[in-house]
């Protein structure tokens, strides 16, 4: 098999699958190892993705070895790909024609191991991410996130379309636009054809908010792993003290192995202040954008888009903030 069209990141985890397969004196480089290979690159969208859904490399050894034992003999020179990691290695260049990618990355190795489905690799994450095509959703949302939304530009529309896209854009706040948010903007756009069905079909818009807020993306091809970990997260005030509290999976095991590492909480102080400003100016700028929908400046009455988004977004989310 050649690899030409694999990225540097992906090539990369072909030769530490390799590595890996070799540390485990296994006389083949299987599926197990193509796993161990992806979470070796920490910066590349698979392995950021399992990372999110609470997965690593540390826990993908753990796995593998309750599944595989270790070989009894050291080996050298060339060892082959099993047959169904040689799948997967295919699938890879299936799953980046489907999404009409040039260059074969990451991302497309880890969705051909879940579609591949029956390696050791598949099955351990299987046992973990429940359902996993989970899996999918994320890399397909983080593959989105990444690319250059301006050099994919939507088909001529209407002052109505661009109403509607301009307002789920908005409502998503740098997530990925999801099916929802397009459904809510239509029906918060003025005077736009769908507004105008949906209405006089019954469909009330704030019935559709609260139904979104009640139902769970997260079993739909809409879910994304930053959107499902904010929806677990809330600011308190508590007398004078600000809290901010995150309750999803990942964070909160991560946040377990630094309070064990570092026998009690953390606190902004020393050089550790600095890493600390970042989470600072991002809490202040979300305090300081609710307080904006919740005060609303007077609205200069132009009709430009930016205005009808500012105010279709604030008639949204304030009754949120309040509940």
């Amino acid at each position: 098999m050649t690899f030409e069209r694999f990225t540097a990141q992906a090539r990369k985890v072909v030769v530490t699958a390799q590595e890996e397969a070799r540390l485990l004196k296994h006389d083949h480089i299987g599926t197990e190892h193509i796993l161990l290979g992806l979470l070796d690159a920490p910066d590349s969208i698979a392995a950021r993705v399992l990372h999110q859904l609470g997965y690593d490399k540390e826990t993908a050894q753990a796995d593998i070895a309750a599944v595989v034992k270790p070989g009894t003999h050291e080996l050298s020179g060339h060892i082959p790909f099993a047959p169904r990691a040689k799948k997967t290695l295919e699938l890879a260049l299936r799953e980046a024609q489907q999404l009409h990618h040039n260059d074969i990355g990451t991302e497309h190795i880890l969705l051909a191991l879940v579609r591949e489905g029956e390696g050791v690799g598949a099955k351990v994450l299987a046992e973990r991410v429940n359902p996993i095509s989970k899996i999918r959703a994320a890399v397909l949302a983080a593959v989105e996130g990444s690319q250059d939304v301006a050099a994919r530009p939507w088909p001529a529309g209407t002052p109505a379309t661009e109403d509607t896209v301009s307002t789920a854009s908005a409502l998503a706040g740098g997530a990925p636009v999801g099916s929802h948010h397009l459904l809510e903007a239509m029906l918060r756009t003025e005077n736009s054809m769908a507004a105008r069905v949906l209405r006089e079909l019954g469909v009330d818009p704030d019935a559709v908010a609260a139904k979104i807020d009640e139902l769970d993306p997260e079993t739909t091809t809409d879910a994304n792993p930053e959107e499902a970990a904010a929806r677990k997260m809330e600011i308190r005030l508590v007398d004078d003290e600000v809290h901010l509290i995150l309750r999803d999976p990942a964070t909160v095991t991560i946040a377990k192995k630094v309070t064990e590492l570092s026998d009690g909480p953390i606190q902004g102080v020393g050089p550790v202040a600095g890493m600390f400003v970042p989470l600072w100016r991002s809490t202040n700028q979300l305090l300081l954008q609710t307080q904006r929908m919740l005060e609303p400046e007077p609205e200069e009455q132009d009709g430009s888009t930016e205005n009808k988004v500012a105010k279709a977004v604030r008639t949204v989310l304030a009754p949120r903030f309040r509940r």
